[in-house]
């Protein structure tokens, strides 16, 4: 695959793992609800109920990961060709999340402030393992005291990516269009007609990976990854 349209891939991916995953440790509470995730310019509607988690790719309509930590599987779905295919939870790193009994969260608030009409509280937080408290994760929280103490903004510096030009620096997650307890056990299921699939690339159609430059033309100019 040319470098561009894995540069064009990293913003996506690398958004879906941290919220899947580590972008949890600030989910509770609550822990169920729907809403639309706003970063780099990308907007991914997701939803959370417990320890499932669902976010649908902002680029090919019809693509859905759904992670199910309490199952220790990631599944991908495809409206559109009635497929799936489903693998084992990879390590992400070493990142705790709630479900982690291992984990350690410290917050100190700094102040407060108010988001898109929602009064919030603003944190500086710091996150590790029990077990290696030498490696700890930092980030800004901003919890929304009308929506049940919601994070609904997160800031972190992200460590630079020897492997990823250009990855790394401060990161902003936001979170809109929240709706507390509207996430169903349905939304992180597969459809009972879906064909299971050996690979990702089945996942996204005909082509695999070369349906990345359609992806990329059917996302709406404001949300593109900009051209390196």
């Amino acid at each position: 695959m040319p470098r561009i349209k894995i540069r064009y891939l990293v913003p996506f991916f690398f958004m879906a793992s941290i919220l899947l995953t580590g972008l949890s440790v600030f989910a509770a509470p609550p822990d169920n609800f729907t809403a639309t995730m706003v970063s780099s310019g990308m907007e991914m509607p997701m939803a959370k109920m417990g320890a499932k988690s669902r976010v649908e790719n902002p680029g090919m309509k019809g693509l859905v990961t759904i992670s199910l930590a309490d199952a220790k599987k990631t599944i991908m779905m495809n409206s559109a060709t009635k497929t799936y295919y489903e693998q084992p939870v990879q390590n992400q790193g070493g990142t705790p999340d709630m479900y982690d009994q291992d984990m350690v969260l410290d917050k100190k608030k700094v102040g407060t402030d108010t988001i898109d009409g929602h009064p919030c509280i603003k944190y500086d937080t710091v996150f590790y393992r029990k077990s290696k408290p030498e490696e700890k994760h930092r980030a800004t929280i901003w919890e929304a005291q009308d929506l049940k103490n919601f994070t609904i903004q997160t800031e972190v510096v992200v460590p630079a990516n020897p492997n990823h030009q250009g990855a790394g620096g401060k990161m902003i997650m936001k979170f809109k269009d929240i709706r507390l307890g509207a996430a169903t056990a349905s939304m992180f299921e597969v459809p009972g007609n879906y064909r299971k699939v050996n690979s990702v690339q089945e996942v996204m159609g005909i082509g695999g990976m070369g349906n990345i430059n359609e992806m990329m033309k059917n996302m709406p100019k404001g949300q593109r990854p900009p051209k390196p």
